[in-house]
């Protein structure tokens, strides 16, 4: 974090505020929703303390609701009062309007509000706020629905006219008109380079490295029947039923190669590749993996490990691990003892005594004014459905005794700053697991800088910008509203 907003690090500020962005394909954008808030909560005197990035979520599916009940669980603990969002239709577009409106609900009687910049009557519990609320959720669930029937009318397009739908592997391309789409192979010559290199014992990494492919993207080419059937079967599914057509294509290579490599493919799925238990295959080893750069390439570097042939244990090396794709290592960075480098960056850490801060109210009661007018609201709402009189004349005390107190309440701003937590870096390091202590030592390293260096034939670690003032009053952002600075010190060797 290079620059530091001094009325979000402290100082008086505004009404706290959470911001939700939604699109619901993985090619769409949000930068204009994130723009179009981040200028409104300026306007309004609304400070953004999280925000919820939901890329690819339907709203139609409710695919959205996890983030928006984590919203209701973090103003009920009073981290924020109000929930932005730029249209309705980003909150909430199924056709269940319970549903809709049991998130609307969860919301209000959390304390929170709803900011529609699009409708500002959205989320109101006025007479005026409760029609608009009404007709937008209505709205919302209507343009679901017509977005579906628009879709199917497409497809239903695509589908007579015999065009490709769905993905393709790699070196697999689509040309035409937009619902007839023709899909054809870009570069067959690579195509059958690949089969032959399966097909003569070359392993799926190695291939990706010629092609410059993820192991997985080799494996789906390979795996690709129209390869040699000249046949794409293409499946679209609306309203619970699912159609099935045939796409032409041209074939790229003969039937006897394409299962003879399939059958190598097939015959290296046996259970001793498969997962035998203890920690899942994409979770590293250890926390070091993955976190400091090659002092010679800057790729990735791994703790490397494990047994000699006879049993022997070996003795953990940090290597250069190569790009994500090509796996190999640039060969002048020869490696060097993880575990002098384990120890020195876990001694540091554990012994740290600095505390850990978070951005939380210091000073102010105007949140307690807040939660009076939220609980007002709440028996305003309730005095419009009640027939009860006993519980009419229960309310109606309540809301004058909440008025009385509302009139005589004496404001002191609310003000918030990065307070202590009451643990400290040396806690946080001990209590945490393999990917808390890779999330601290990457934070670390975005603030700082952390890098391997050798001096007089030993290696240790280096942090540049924690030499010297700038890099002393830098804040180390761990997420979460989490943070902590550090006095300074000499560069750790």
């Amino acid at each position: 974090m290079s620059e530091i907003d001094t009325d979000r690090w402290g100082g008086t500020v505004g009404e706290l505020g959470a911001a939700l962005v939604r699109v619901s394909t993985g090619s769409q954008d949000e930068t204009s929703q994130v723009k179009i808030l981040t200028d409104e909560a300026s306007q309004r005197g609304v400070t953004i303390v999280k925000w919820f990035r939901l890329h690819g979520y339907s709203a139609s599916h409710g695919a959205q609701e996890p983030a928006l009940r984590e919203a209701i669980a973090d103003i009920e603990r009073g981290d924020y009062s109000v929930l932005m969002v730029t249209e309705s239709s980003r909150l909430d577009r199924r056709e269940d309007l319970d549903a809709q409106a049991d998130i609307l609900l969860g919301i209000r009687s959390a304390g929170g509000d709803i900011i529609s910049i699009a409708e500002p009557q959205f989320g109101k519990t006025d007479f005026a706020g409760r029609i608009v609320t009404l007709v937008a959720q209505y709205g919302n669930a209507e343009k679901s629905k017509t977005v579906r029937q628009t879709t199917y009318r497409g497809m239903s397009m695509i589908i007579a006219n015999g065009g490709h739908h769905g993905q393709l592997p790699a070196f697999w391309e689509t040309r035409g008109e937009r619902y007839a789409r023709q899909a054809f192979c870009a570069n067959p010559d690579a195509v059958r380079d690949v089969y032959e290199r399966l097909a003569a014992g070359e392993s799926l990494q190695s291939v990706g490295r010629v092609y410059d492919l993820y192991p997985a993207s080799v494996k789906n080419l390979a795996r690709f029947r129209a390869n040699h059937t000249g046949v794409v079967e293409c499946r679209y599914t609306y309203e619970g039923r699912t159609e099935v057509w045939a796409h032409r294509v041209t074939p790229v290579v003969e039937s006897s190669l394409w299962w003879r490599v399939n059958n190598l493919l097939d015959a290296n799925l046996t259970s001793g590749r498969g997962n035998k238990g203890g920690r899942p295959v994409a979770q590293a080893a250890t926390w070091l993996s993955g976190v400091l750069g090659c002092p010679s390439c800057g790729a990735s570097m791994y703790v490397n490990g494990g047994r000699t042939p006879a049993g022997n244990a070996r003795t953990p090396k940090l290597r250069c691990g190569g790009t994500a794709k090509q796996r190999l290592t640039c060969g002048v960075f020869k490696g060097c003892e993880a575990q002098p480098i384990i120890d020195m960056i876990d001694s540091m850490m554990g012994h740290d005594a600095t505390p850990i801060l978070a951005f939380q109210r210091v000073v102010g009661n105007a949140h307690e004014l807040d939660s009076m007018r939220a609980d007002l609201a709440r028996i305003q709402g309730r005095l419009s459905v009640t027939e009860d009189d006993g519980e009419l004349d229960r309310l109606v005390a309540d809301r004058k005794t909440l008025k009385a107190d509302i009139d005589g309440f004496v404001v002191v701003p609310d003000v918030y700053d990065y307070a202590e937590t009451g643990q400290t870096v040396g806690d946080m390091w001990a209590a945490g697991d393999i990917e808390a202590k890779r999330g601290m030592i990457r934070a670390i390293r975005e603030a700082w800088g952390l890098a391997l260096a050798e001096e007089n034939g030993q290696w240790g670690i280096v942090m540049p910008g924690f030499a010297g003032q700038s890099g002393a009053n830098a804040i180390v952002d761990l997420g979460n509203g989490l943070c902590f600075r550090r006095a300074p010190a000499p560069a750790t060797r």
